[in-house]
């Protein structure tokens, strides 16, 4: 009966410990949340080249991540923080949520500012799988826009060189 318990315990002994190891070896789960990544653009030789508008400084296809923007679009949860916009390849900033607010058509309005940047707003509207909207920091601007097949492309513009409304 002795050796019983004791191969019991060592059973359990070790199959806790096996379980902790691996428990301990698993990924962490990022405490930063990217709304998206910049995809890299392709060079592929049937690109049709465009002339870009003289107030365009840059732009870049994006890839949302749905999970962090189905988050976005939830009224439900408290003010979210801690998401991450990159705004090119070497800029990121944090977004801080000030309000979310149900918008004409389905939409989600999300209106914020960017941490650490006193001269900041955000306005972002979701519909269904697809984002648009404005981000300006002091006298930066960057636009998002659909381009369609759930494609998104992040736009930085030159205020200066914008035409008149």
């Amino acid at each position: 009966m002795c050796n019983r318990i004791t191969c019991r315990g060592l059973l359990r002994f070790g199959l806790t410990t096996l379980l902790l190891c691996t428990l301990g070896m698993a990924p962490r789960p990022s405490s930063e949340k990217h709304l998206w990544e910049l995809v890299s653009a392709s060079s592929s030789p049937d690109q049709r080249q465009t002339t870009r508008q003289p107030w365009i400084i840059r732009e870049q296809k994006i890839r949302l991540h749905q999970t962090i923007l189905d988050a976005l679009r939830d009224p439900a949860p408290p003010v979210h923080s801690g998401i991450i916009l990159d705004l090119t390849s070497d800029t990121s900033h944090e977004m801080v949520v000030d309000s979310t607010t149900p918008g004409a058509l389905s939409t989600t309005v999300i209106q914020g500012h960017v941490r650490k940047v006193a001269h900041s707003d955000i306005t972002l509207v979701i519909k269904d799988r697809s984002i648009a909207g404005t981000i300006r920091m002091d006298t930066r601007v960057f636009r998002i826009q659909s381009i369609g097949d759930g494609e998104h492309l992040l736009v930085e513009l030159d205020p200066e060189k914008l035409p008149p409304d």
